[in-house]
């Protein structure tokens, strides 16, 4: 019995021993706990992502195929492919409000010119052959004696635009009509006119030529054909005397007006007392004539 106490003594002594040493152990946790814990959040790390992607050059042959700044200088078709060539046929007649007054048919078709009247702006413009409508109406292509093409930018088609007849429907009136005092129509071309009327005329002529604008059409070999009536205000006396939006004025009394000086010598001509006065034109592509009588 005495001999077994000596075994326990030293087992009590051994739990004793680690007893204390926990409690000191555990001691010192609490006093360097607050040392031990942390004062600022972790520092967080964006996850790393996939590595860079390689693509091969077949990638951006969209690109150097389209380069405009090639060797060729030629500009390729648009992506979705070259646009479909639009077939023209024969121009039909156009719905636009635009009215032909006159037309200036040059040798070179570039430079020939067509006055027209913008019914939409009450406005009376000029245009030449490529030339462009205000608010992108259409674009000229062609411009005829009595006749003008172009094409519409809306519907891609080509329309025209034509000289019309304007003047007084006078055929087959049974007796001479007076238009003014002082002035007869005996037919289309036929005028009577009273000399002391004809020479009130002549004698304002400032007022005479601000109710007109003409201008003069170029042949071919450069020189003067005519001069065609491009404005005419209505009601004015050359109205009244048969001068029509678009005719082109080419002799008086069988000589060719072809510069303004000889058209002012005609002028001076007629106050002269001349009994017959006769001026030749061209309407429409053809060739016509306006007799005027004059009685006292």
């Amino acid at each position: 019995m005495n001999s077994q106490r000596p075994g326990l003594e030293t087992l009590a002594i051994v739990a004793l021993l680690l007893l204390l040493g926990y409690a000191a152990a555990d001691l010192s946790l609490l006093s360097l706990r607050e040392k031990l814990l942390p004062t600022e959040p972790p520092i967080t790390r964006a996850a790393a992502g996939p590595g860079p992607t390689y693509v091969g050059k077949e990638k951006y042959q969209i690109i150097t195929g389209r380069n405009i700044f090639s060797s060729d200088q030629r500009i390729p078709d648009p992506i979705g492919g070259a646009p479909t060539k639009i077939e023209d046929g024969q121009p039909v007649l156009s719905q636009l409000p635009l009215a032909l007054v006159g037309t200036l048919v040059h040798a070179n078709p570039l430079r020939s010119v067509a006055t027209v009247n913008m019914k939409s702006k009450n406005e009376v413009i000029a245009i030449r052959v490529e030339g462009e409508f205000p608010e992108n109406m259409g674009t000229v292509t062609k411009i005829e004696r009595s006749r003008m093409v172009f094409r519409n930018n809306a519907s891609g088609r080509l329309e025209y635009i034509e000289l019309k007849d304007e003047g007084l429907l006078t055929f087959g009136l049974a007796a001479a009509t007076t238009l003014v005092p002082g002035i007869t129509m005996n037919s289309e071309t036929d005028r009577t006119v009273k000399r002391d009327v004809l020479e009130g005329y002549l004698k304002d002529l400032p007022t005479i030529l601000q109710q007109a604008r003409a201008v003069p059409r170029i042949g071919p070999n450069g020189n003067v054909e005519c001069f065609n009536i491009a404005e005419l205000q209505a009601g004015s006396v050359l109205e009244t005397i048969g001068i029509r939006r678009g005719d082109c004025i080419e002799t008086v009394n069988g000589q060719r007006i072809d510069s303004p000086a000889k058209a002012m010598e005609l002028f001076q001509s007629l106050r002269s007392g001349t009994d017959q006065i006769n001026i030749g034109f061209e309407r429409g592509g053809r060739k016509e004539n306006g007799n005027y009588t004059i009685v006292e």
